[in-house]
């Protein structure tokens, strides 16, 4: 089952980002006699997540819409993301203004495509 917070979402939907970060955050630096220096340190939270409703495999009837945009309207709300057997708390990421962005199929239509990007907190 998939579900955000208490909004069941379309089995099809799809995270488009789930194996694409790694929770090590690494930088390097060289010594002035040539050496390599590597800091490591594992991340907690900040993780992107992009769900994606596609026009080929999912689409979001007008009532789901509307519940993910007011849930995307909650300044620093926390959600339980179930997928499956997994499950984290998030928040929609409004950094770049466009945490929820849904289009219709058609015109004046009740099924809508579009992208969730949410950040595990």
């Amino acid at each position: 089952m998939k579900k955000l917070g208490d909004l069941t979402l379309p089995s099809s939907m799809q995270w488009l980002d789930r194996h694409q970060w790694s929770p090590v955050a690494v930088e390097t630096a060289r010594t002035l006699g040539g050496g390599q220096v590597i800091w490591s340190l594992a991340l907690s939270g900040g993780r992107p997540i992009t769900l994606a409703a596609e026009a080929t495999v999912t689409w979001l009837d007008r009532e789901t819409v509307e519940a993910i945009l007011a849930m995307a309207a909650q300044a620093g709300a926390v959600f339980t993301l179930r997928w499956g057997d997994d499950s984290c708390s998030v928040m929609f990421d409004q950094k770049d203004g466009q945490a929820a962005s849904f289009q219709p199929t058609r015109p004046h239509g009740d099924r809508f495509i579009g992208t969730i990007k949410l950040i595990e907190v």
